[in-house]
Protein backbone atom coordinates (compact mmCIF):
# COMPACT_ATOMS: atom_id res chain seq x y z
CA UNK A 1 0.00 0.00 0.00
CA UNK A 2 1.55 3.40 -1.01
CA UNK A 3 0.74 5.52 1.89
CA UNK A 4 1.11 9.27 0.73
CA UNK A 5 3.62 11.13 3.48
CA UNK A 6 2.93 14.84 4.65
CA UNK A 7 5.53 17.61 3.67
CA UNK A 8 5.16 19.43 6.46
CA UNK A 9 4.84 17.14 9.45
CA UNK A 10 5.99 13.59 7.83
CA UNK A 11 2.65 11.86 8.93
CA UNK A 12 1.48 8.53 7.08
CA UNK A 13 -1.76 9.16 5.91
CA UNK A 14 -4.25 7.31 3.17
CA UNK A 15 -3.60 7.14 -1.12
CA UNK A 16 -6.73 9.07 -1.43
CA UNK A 17 -6.60 11.74 1.19
CA UNK A 18 -6.43 15.28 0.28
CA UNK A 19 -5.20 16.68 3.83
CA UNK A 20 -2.92 15.33 6.12
CA UNK A 21 -4.69 14.05 8.98
CA UNK A 22 -2.42 14.93 12.11
CA UNK A 23 -1.37 18.24 10.81
CA UNK A 24 -4.40 19.72 8.02
CA UNK A 25 -1.68 20.24 5.13
CA UNK A 26 -3.10 19.47 1.76
CA UNK A 27 -1.37 17.29 0.01
CA UNK A 28 -0.17 17.09 -3.31
CA UNK A 29 -1.42 14.26 -5.60
CA UNK A 30 1.12 11.70 -5.04
CA UNK A 31 2.71 9.93 -8.50
CA UNK A 32 1.68 6.65 -8.63
CA UNK A 33 4.98 5.28 -9.91
CA UNK A 34 7.00 6.93 -6.99
CA UNK A 35 7.55 5.10 -3.41
CA UNK A 36 5.98 7.70 -0.78
CA UNK A 37 8.21 6.01 1.69
CA UNK A 38 11.39 7.05 0.09
CA UNK A 39 12.73 10.71 0.94
CA UNK A 40 13.37 10.91 -2.82
CA UNK A 41 9.88 10.59 -4.16
CA UNK A 42 8.53 14.18 -5.20
CA UNK A 43 5.54 14.18 -2.23
CA UNK A 44 7.98 14.06 0.48
CA UNK A 45 10.82 16.70 1.61
CA UNK A 46 12.96 17.46 4.08
CA UNK A 47 11.68 20.86 5.74
CA UNK A 48 14.54 23.00 5.80
CA UNK A 49 15.82 23.93 9.51
CA UNK A 50 15.75 27.96 8.56
CA UNK A 51 12.02 27.16 7.12
CA UNK A 52 9.16 29.01 7.70
CA UNK A 53 6.39 26.68 8.82
CA UNK A 54 3.21 27.60 6.36
CA UNK A 55 0.28 28.80 7.76
CA UNK A 56 -2.78 26.97 9.42
CA UNK A 57 -5.80 26.44 6.84
CA UNK A 58 -8.79 28.02 8.72
CA UNK A 59 -10.74 26.26 9.36
CA UNK A 60 -9.07 23.23 8.96
CA UNK A 61 -10.74 20.62 6.34
CA UNK A 62 -12.90 18.15 7.60
CA UNK A 63 -10.83 14.90 7.92
CA UNK A 64 -8.18 16.84 9.94
CA UNK A 65 -8.69 14.94 13.77
CA UNK A 66 -7.16 16.67 15.86
CA UNK A 67 -7.49 20.08 14.54
CA UNK A 68 -4.18 21.37 14.68
CA UNK A 69 -3.03 23.10 17.82
CA UNK A 70 -4.05 26.71 17.76
CA UNK A 71 -6.93 26.64 15.84
CA UNK A 72 -10.52 26.06 17.40
CA UNK A 73 -13.62 25.37 15.42
CA UNK A 74 -16.43 28.19 15.23
CA UNK A 75 -19.75 26.63 16.91
CA UNK A 76 -22.11 24.35 14.39
CA UNK A 77 -24.74 27.23 13.04
CA UNK A 78 -28.30 26.39 15.28
CA UNK A 79 -26.67 24.41 17.89
CA UNK A 80 -27.11 25.46 21.72
CA UNK A 81 -24.74 25.39 24.34
CA UNK A 82 -25.32 25.40 27.85
CA UNK A 83 -24.46 28.38 29.78
CA UNK A 84 -21.83 28.81 32.59
CA UNK A 85 -24.26 29.99 34.90
CA UNK A 86 -26.70 26.61 34.55
CA UNK A 87 -24.01 24.85 34.96
CA UNK A 88 -22.89 26.35 38.04
CA UNK A 89 -26.69 25.80 38.50
CA UNK A 90 -27.23 22.55 38.11
CA UNK A 91 -24.03 21.80 40.42
CA UNK A 92 -25.57 23.79 42.83
CA UNK A 93 -28.72 21.91 42.70
CA UNK A 94 -27.16 18.38 43.25
CA UNK A 95 -25.57 19.82 46.08
CA UNK A 96 -29.08 21.49 47.54
CA UNK A 97 -30.45 17.67 46.86
CA UNK A 98 -27.85 15.52 48.79
CA UNK A 99 -26.49 17.93 52.05
CA UNK A 100 -26.18 21.93 51.67
CA UNK A 101 -30.17 22.41 51.39
CA UNK A 102 -30.77 26.63 51.01
CA UNK A 103 -26.92 27.15 50.97
CA UNK A 104 -27.00 26.24 47.93
CA UNK A 105 -30.26 26.11 46.68
CA UNK A 106 -31.10 29.30 46.39
CA UNK A 107 -27.94 30.71 44.40
CA UNK A 108 -28.92 27.99 42.05
CA UNK A 109 -32.15 29.39 41.39
CA UNK A 110 -30.53 32.64 40.82
CA UNK A 111 -28.01 31.20 38.43
CA UNK A 112 -30.42 29.62 36.28
CA UNK A 113 -33.03 32.34 36.69
CA UNK A 114 -29.91 34.71 35.48
CA UNK A 115 -29.37 32.40 31.72
CA UNK A 116 -33.53 31.97 31.27
CA UNK A 117 -33.88 36.12 31.52
CA UNK A 118 -30.97 36.51 29.01
CA UNK A 119 -32.52 33.76 26.89
CA UNK A 120 -36.12 35.22 26.65
CA UNK A 121 -34.15 39.22 26.21
CA UNK A 122 -32.79 37.69 23.07
CA UNK A 123 -28.89 38.27 24.58
CA UNK A 124 -28.35 34.93 24.26
CA UNK A 125 -30.11 33.02 21.63
CA UNK A 126 -27.37 30.35 21.57
CA UNK A 127 -27.93 29.24 25.20
CA UNK A 128 -30.26 25.80 25.89
CA UNK A 129 -33.30 27.01 27.49
CA UNK A 130 -34.05 23.49 28.47
CA UNK A 131 -30.85 22.82 30.84
CA UNK A 132 -31.81 26.44 32.75
CA UNK A 133 -35.37 25.52 33.00
CA UNK A 134 -34.37 22.30 34.46
CA UNK A 135 -31.53 23.67 36.54
CA UNK A 136 -34.60 26.20 38.02
CA UNK A 137 -36.53 23.41 38.80
CA UNK A 138 -34.11 21.32 40.24
CA UNK A 139 -32.78 23.82 42.34
CA UNK A 140 -36.72 24.74 43.72
CA UNK A 141 -37.72 20.94 44.06
CA UNK A 142 -34.00 20.72 46.36
CA UNK A 143 -35.64 23.40 48.89
CA UNK A 144 -38.69 22.13 49.04
CA UNK A 145 -37.51 18.66 49.80
CA UNK A 146 -35.56 20.84 52.67
CA UNK A 147 -38.31 22.48 54.17
CA UNK A 148 -40.31 19.20 54.01
CA UNK A 149 -37.73 16.97 55.71
CA UNK A 150 -37.23 20.14 58.33
CA UNK A 151 -41.71 19.56 59.03
CA UNK A 152 -41.27 16.13 59.48
CA UNK A 153 -38.11 16.32 61.37
CA UNK A 154 -39.88 18.88 64.15
CA UNK A 155 -43.21 17.14 63.49
CA UNK A 156 -41.75 13.63 64.77
CA UNK A 157 -39.58 14.70 66.96
CA UNK A 158 -41.16 17.71 68.14
CA UNK A 159 -40.32 21.00 70.14
CA UNK A 160 -42.27 19.50 73.28
CA UNK A 161 -39.44 16.48 74.03
CA UNK A 162 -36.86 19.14 74.90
Amino acid sequence: MNDVRCPRCGGTNPPNSAFCGICGTPLAAQQSGASADSPSSPGWQQPAANQAEPPIPYPPPTNAYPPPAGVFLPPVPGAKVVGDNTKWAVGLGIGALFCCGPLTGVPGIFLAKKDMDEIAAGRAPHLDEGWAKGAYYLNIIALVLFVLGICLFWGRLGLGRF
